[in-house]
């Protein structure tokens, strides 16, 4: 599953990826950026079929064109899901980093 946007061309942010993801799982937009939101008091939250798991923050060091770091700190998430693709149903985990 590509997450180009093909009008921009360029890598979408998480946020976008999630809302693409709602498009192909047949969700309103916002539903999986949602749960995600929920995931982070509960570490775990399920709805229809899908099951988003809150794996804790990671940090790093994002170099600007300053030349100067700038701590950037992410939150993970697992999302699993079933998909149907020419007829046979397939498991899919997806990963998502989402910014804080």
């Amino acid at each position: 599953m590509s997450y180009y946007s093909r009008a921009r061309e360029a890598h979408l942010t998480s946020r976008d990826y999630l809302e693409f993801l709602d498009g192909k799982l047949g969700f309103p937009q916002g539903a999986l950026y949602n749960l995600c939101v929920a995931a982070v008091k509960s570490k775990v939250e399920a709805k229809e079929g899908i099951t988003v798991t809150y794996r804790g923050v990671t940090t790093r060091q994002k170099r600007l064109a300053t030349h100067k770091f700038v701590q950037v700190r992410k939150a993970v998430f697992l999302i699993e899901f079933r998909m149907t693709k020419a007829g046979k149903r397939y498991d899919r985990v997806v990963q998502v980093h989402l910014e804080l």
